[in-house]
């Protein structure tokens, strides 16, 4: 009998263990502009992670993955602008990430505004005018890297002119100063050409990934941990089609950047605890979340 008890408590959680449910990615079903202008989402955007600061939604149709994020910290929107932004994919659920972008590829010849050490009739210190050495960076990133894809669709993409692949990406600032990311990729580059019913069932891990910039001189590195993405309350209405990435400076609303977010389906370890939200240029700033795959 007393054997009979601890194999009941394994069989159990086995069971749990293969019966796990995970959050869906949303059905687009409105057409989405790949153009770092995001009133085609929902706002706030679905989920939020709050070691990164970064809100962000992934929904897809029957043809197409699609990523959105919105970012309001202003060093971590420089940091992307620097560096660049991964979005990677693991289609078997086993944190492989065999496939994935990184837009902007990165630049890091660019020299970082220095602080005036002129004060204010307040006494402090005048902050430097970070905009025209964001949309500096912004208008040189104009290619893609591809990592894991079909091999005819090559590693590097421009985004200057339609290219055959389908994949795009833009960035674009609304007039709060608000970065907002958006990406397009067709699953018949990583995947299959489309989707049926029984891909419902099928689980994806996502990655957003920003890394270090290069020479930074912020010696604080604790941005190693990763996290994942806690579920916002909004949904999303959704739509196909898809656009090459336009990079435009408009202003449109952003993504909500508000506090905490409920904590929804989360996925990866925690790792020590980040500090990107405080402006570690030197450290990784990454989320990780696993969802299903939404099919009609």
């Amino acid at each position: 009998m007393k054997k009979i008890i601890p194999l009941f408590f394994i069989i159990c959680f086995f069971i749990s263990c293969t019966n796990k449910i995970y959050d869906s990615s949303n059905w687009q079903n409105k057409r989405v502009t790949i153009d770092g202008k995001i009133s085609e989402w929902s706002n706030p955007l679905r989920f939020y992670d709050q070691e990164t600061g970064i809100s962000y939604n992934i929904s897809n149709d029957h043809y197409n993955l699609y990523f959105v994020c919105s970012i309001s910290y202003e060093f971590l929107q420089t940091k992307i602008l620097r560096s660049g932004l991964e979005f990677r994919i693991d289609t078997l659920g086993k944190k492989s990430f065999a496939v994935g972008f990184k837009y902007p590829i990165g630049n890091i010849s660019v020299t970082e505004l220095k602080p005036n050490n002129t004060q204010t009739k307040e006494g402090s210190i005048e902050r430097p005018d970070r905009s025209a050495f964001k949309l500096k960076l912004l208008a040189e990133a104009t290619e893609m890297q591809l990592v894991g894809f079909k091999p005819h669709l090559g590693k590097i993409i421009s985004l200057t002119v339609p290219n055959k692949t389908g994949i795009s990406a833009a960035i674009n600032f609304d007039a709060s100063g608000i970065m907002n990311y958006e990406a397009v990729i067709p699953f018949s580059t990583f995947y299959k050409d489309e989707l049926t019913p029984s891909d419902s069932s099928t689980v994806f891990n996502f990655q957003i990934k920003v890394n270090p910039v290069p020479n930074s001189n912020n010696s604080s590195n604790n941005g190693g941990g990763m996290r994942g993405g806690g579920m916002r309350g909004g949904g999303m209405s959704g739509g196909g089609g898809m656009r090459g990435g336009g990079m435009g400076g408009g202003g449109m609303r952003g993504g909500g950047m508000r506090g905490g977010g409920m904590n929804g389906n989360r996925s990866g370890d925690y790792g020590g605890k980040s500090n990107q939200r405080n402006g570690n240029l030197a450290g990784t700033t990454k989320t990780t979340i696993k969802l299903k795959l939404a099919c009609k």
